[in-house]
């Protein structure tokens, strides 16, 4: 009489197939969990406040934060704290983590980060963790995949000097400096410019080719 039974290889195959299900359940869960959703929400919420604090504290000062200031709004020891930014923002919102958010200001401009759980969400650049055109000194892109910043720079772009106004966009050609054709169609979605010779406008020199306003692209394209 044959006995019945399983082999072992039908024991693993059928462990294998439940420890899959387990992943994708799992996988599942963490980008759908409802916590973990209302955490980035929070995040969102808590970058935009900071962003309008930010604006007012610029329309008062004739500048955003900096110094002492800055560094107590980066200090952990300061999170929910009433009194560090009272006039503009109170209590002073961290990460829900606990730790503060990263804060990147230099003269004329600010930039305001954050680490989203759902990495999925719509609200993340398009291909943020593969791209090589994004340069944030000091960060790294698995630290940070969302931001707000000052009107006058990209969140996410090469860090800029405060003399280049990236609302403009010129081409350099033949040593000189050029007005760039927005439909050039080596640039893709549009962009202004884009390649090893784009510059942001020169506030301080009108059409000038400064290093400092060197870009690998600019315009509406490139984010």
């Amino acid at each position: 009489m044959k006995k019945s039974g399983f082999t072992l290889v039908e024991i693993l195959i059928a462990m294998a197939i439940v420890i899959a299900i387990a992943v994708m359940m799992i996988g599942i869960f963490v980008i759908t969990n409802p916590m973990a959703k209302g955490r980035d929400s929070q995040r969102k919420k808590d970058l935009n406040r900071i962003k309008q604090a930010f604006e007012e504290y610029f329309n008062d000062k004739g500048n955003y934060p900096n110094g002492d200031l800055l560094e107590n709004l980066r200090d952990k020891s300061n999170c929910k704290s009433m009194s560090v930014f009272a006039s503009y923002l109170s209590p002073w919102p961290c990460d829900p983590n606990g730790e503060p958010y990263k804060i990147i200001v230099d003269t004329d401009q600010f930039r305001i980060f954050t680490n989203l759980e759902n990495r999925e969400d719509k609200d993340i650049p398009s291909n943020w963790y593969t791209r090589t055109d994004i340069l944030i000194s000091g960060i790294g892109k698995t630290e940070i995949n969302f931001g707000v910043s000052s009107p006058n720079v990209f969140w996410y772009g090469k860090y800029v000097n405060s003399n280049c106004d990236v609302n403009n966009c010129l081409s350099s050609k033949k040593g000189g400096c050029n007005s760039v054709d927005r439909s050039d169609p080596n640039c893709e979605n549009g962009a202004a410019c884009c390649g090893d010779n784009c510059y942001f406008y020169d506030k301080t020199d009108s059409g000038s080719c400064t290093s400092e306003c060197k870009t690998s692209c600019c315009g509406q394209g490139c984010d």
